[in-house]
């Protein structure tokens, strides 16, 4: 509810500004919209194929109020170029307004087309599901001039018969499509626009996002760690190892002395005792 009455304000707000002098129903019949606009029925010996998929595949179409979602759910599509007419005699300041939405396709580069007015590249690419997701409303703005016998558009000087002709380019991602189309006399700021898309619940705003500084260690304790000395490995005594090739002669010559004075003793003290 509160979309369909902040689309409606929008709309009326607008209304004054910019004055639409020409509007088609791209595969529908003739309406007439919440801010007054008249948009005629698409002709019947036009290029291409009607569709109505949307009104019974899409009915609560988003983003539009409701009066207006069969702008957006009936088509004209085409399996090459096609392109409408649109007769313009006066000079000014012009803008066409292109409504879309895609009904069918559930994920990007499916569709994929482009758009010229008078041969001249205005929209490259449009693929609308990568802008707006399936089955939501989707307008695309293309400003230009009318003076004299020129077309303006942007940096782009072209010649004028009085006549726009608006195409819609096929590419090798499937066919071209329009759902309806609006012409402002006046500039871009003062045509109409849909309300913003509706942000999803659970989107993350990246200024509330506050980030935490990481701990930081304990300065002193580094320190205390730091001036510790590394800590050596405890030696062990052990018995030498004899070395096999090592002369351990002289150690024994103490002992050789001391049994050569002591048997000498012992036989003189016997030899003694014996003749006494």
């Amino acid at each position: 509810m509160l979309l369909w009455i902040s689309s409606l304000l929008v709309y009326l707000n607008s209304a004054d500004c910019a004055r639409a002098i020409w509007a088609l129903n791209a595969g529908g019949g003739s309406h007439r919209s919440v801010d007054g606009v008249v948009y005629n029925a698409d002709p019947t010996d036009m290029p291409g194929t009607t569709s109505d998929h949307g009104v019974h595949h899409i009915p609560l179409l988003a983003r539009v109020h409701p009066q207006d979602r069969i702008l957006y759910q009936t088509e004209r599509y085409h399996y090459d170029n096609f392109g409408y007419n649109i007769p313009v005699h006066k000079n000014g300041e012009y803008v066409i307004n292109l409504k879309f939405s895609e009904v069918y396709f559930r994920s990007s580069n499916q569709k994929v087309f482009d758009v010229r007015l008078n041969n001249q590249p205005v929209i490259v690419g449009l693929d609308i599901f990568s802008k707006v997701g399936y089955g939501t409303a989707h307008d695309e703005y293309v400003s230009f001039k009318i003076q004299d016998s020129s077309l303006l558009i942007g940096d782009y000087k072209l010649a004028f018969d009085g006549n726009l002709h608006l195409e819609f380019v096929k590419t090798p991602y499937d066919n071209p499509k329009i759902n309806a189309i609006v012409l402002y006399e006046g500039k871009l700021e003062e045509v109409p626009k849909l309300p913003p898309l509706p942000q999803e619940e659970d989107e993350i705003i990246q200024e509330d996002i506050i980030e935490e500084e990481p701990a930081k260690p304990d300065v002193l304790q580094d320190r205390t760690v730091q001036q510790q000395p590394p800590v050596q490995p405890k030696k062990v005594s052990r018995p030498k190892k004899a070395n096999p090739y090592e002369d351990t002669s002289a150690q024994y010559w103490p002992i050789l002395i001391s049994i050569g004075v002591f048997l000498p003793t012992v036989i003189l003290l016997y030899n003694r005792q014996k003749a006494g």
